[in-house]
């Protein structure tokens, strides 16, 4: 049986850091235009509806979330004071913090939160995560119960996930279709404007209430500071570009420097550079419901077929590591790697006979990817080289980000996608074995193993139970061939040198930072 929990800001703060009730904040300097590059374009900036990185970039100076997750990764209360669990742990009880005020001028209560939370359940990148909510109450301006009609161990490390961030808007926006609501949250900055094809502007929120339960950032969460007057972001899929507007100090941030260019530049004593391992998960995804892919044999020969070393080698310019486990080791759910040696290692002449004996005529494979991020790139360049080396006939197709993004939930037309999973693996399992379930999991056609997976993973009360649920998940992707791990990949931010007091994190923060 659970018992009552109350998770608040001094409880969940990390011990090494102490936290004050109420702390003076940083002693920075204000002004200044931060020029950001990152990879890709946004596909959207409605926060609550997509999972893409070059979204979540903008979108979390933008929206705050009522708990979000500190430097370790752990759920930490942002809009929240904290959260009340009852024992039976079907009730979940808020407390708002009081005063936050909205970049229209909006003091938040509690009826922009139930707002906001019933417009990702109908419409928000992880909404399967509010599914047990049978009802939103607001007994008060500064109090939300949630209602579930079913236990969910994991409710607060799914309403805390970056990945398509729960991001708590005004009321009146909330009804307004996908895509429509006007860009109002509560974080340290606010929308200025969009350019598609060339950047993104926000601008120092002056009204900006911080937590004050913390001292300094810690994650996305803590005591957030603006002190640059805008921050630009602009739209560079070309790495060299990046790198020479970094050199000129064009460019003051950098969201991914290429790891050769990182080598070449450590002795530059005008640039900074910030290493991350790991970073993301590099996968091949599988469309199982279309075309060659959709035969199982295939797949399995498609596995067999790759060196994956050589695509982390060449994907990575060196800055991987070769680990098949869907979960990082050292944290709670790591499933371990046992018997995964069958599936990891090339074996050109085991994927021969799979196309054989699937009947495999020649018909066209074809791989989805784009020229924004190239690991993505790269790996789906060396993996069609390989797969043509075992007699498969590959169509390597190349387009932008949003566009990949809109072709991949096509239920035909695509085979193959080459993904890098940033922020899934970051949070842990459940947006991991999310993404592969639910209404529409990444490979098309559901897999009653992992939807099963899915519903130990999120209902079983015990952690045994739930890792158990990770490794059945982990299983079944390798047995049926539904995805590739590539490996685990690392990259490298970037600054110039009069960025004071940066940070590498999941996205380049502009808070707490400043130029000297």
């Amino acid at each position: 049986m659970l018992r009552r929990r109350t998770f608040n800001a001094g409880l969940l703060a990390s011990a090494a850091l102490p936290m004050p009730a109420i702390a003076q904040g940083l002693q920075g300097k204000r002004g200044g235009d931060v020029i950001i590059a990152q990879q890709a374009q946004p596909p959207t900036l409605d926060a609550q509806t997509t999972t893409a990185q070059a979204s979540r970039n903008i979108t979390l100076h933008v929206y705050e979330t009522l708990f979000t997750r500190d430097e370790a990764s752990n759920p930490k209360p942002d809009l929240a004071e904290g959260v009340d669990i009852a024992a039976d742990g079907l009730t979940y009880r808020f407390t708002l913090r009081t005063g936050v005020k909205f970049h229209n001028g909006k003091t938040m209560t509690s009826a922009d939160v139930k707002a906001s939370m019933e417009r990702y359940g109908r419409i928000g990148g992880s909404a399967y995560a509010m599914k047990p909510v049978a009802a939103i109450e607001t007994p008060d301006a500064k109090t939300v119960v949630m209602k579930l009609s079913s236990v969910s161990p994991g409710f607060i490390e799914a309403i805390s996930s970056p990945r398509a961030p729960f991001a708590i808007m005004p009321e009146e926006e909330c009804a307004k279709p996908l895509g429509q609501p006007a860009m109002i949250g509560t974080g340290p900055f606010r929308f200025v404007e969009f350019r598609p094809d060339s950047h993104a502007k926000l601008a120092r929120f002056d009204d900006y209430v911080p937590n004050t339960n913390y001292q300094k950032r810690d994650g996305f969460a803590g005591r957030k500071t603006a002190f640059f007057d805008t921050v630009t972001f602009r739209f560079m899929p070309e790495g060299g570009a990046r790198t020479a507007g970094l050199q000129t100090g064009e460019l003051q941030v950098l969201e991914a420097l290429d790891v050769a260019a990182a080598k070449r530049l450590k002795d530059d004593k005008n640039v900074r550079t910030y290493e991350m391992m790991p970073w993301a998960f590099q996968t091949l995804m599988m469309n199982t419901n279309w075309g060659p892919t959709a035969n199982v044999d295939i797949r399995r020969a498609i596995q067999a077929a790759l060196d994956l070393e050589e695509i982390m080698a060449i994907c990575s310019d060196g800055l991987y590591r070769m680990d098949p486990a869907w979960q990082y080791p050292g944290t709670n759910y790591f499933p371990g790697i046992d018997g995964l040696d069958a599936y990891i290692k090339q074996d050109q002449a085991k994927a021969r006979a799979l196309l054989q004996k699937a009947g495999y005529k020649g018909e066209e494979l074809e791989v989805v990817t784009d020229n924004a991020f190239r690991n993505h790139l790269d790996t789906g360049t060396v993996a069609a080289q390989q797969l043509r080396a075992v007699g498969m006939n590959v169509k390597l197709s190349v387009m932008d980000w949003p566009t990949v993004l809109n072709r991949r939930t096509r239920p035909d037309g695509w085979n193959l996608w080459p993904l890098g999973m940033g922020i899934e693996p970051y949070e842990g399992p459940y947006n991991v074995v999310g993404f592969f379930s639910g209404a529409q999991p990444v490979q098309i056609k559901a897999d009653p193993v992992i939807e099963e997976a899915q519903k130990r993973l999120t209902t079983d009360l015990s952690l045994q139970g739930r890792i158990d649920a990770v490794k059945q998940f982990q299983a079944r992707v390798y047995d049926q061939a539904i995805s590739v791990k590539v490996g685990d990949i690392g990259i490298v931010q970037a600054t110039r040198a009069n960025v004071v007091n940066y940070a590498p994190y999941r996205i380049p923060r502009m808070w707490d930072c400043w130029f000297a």
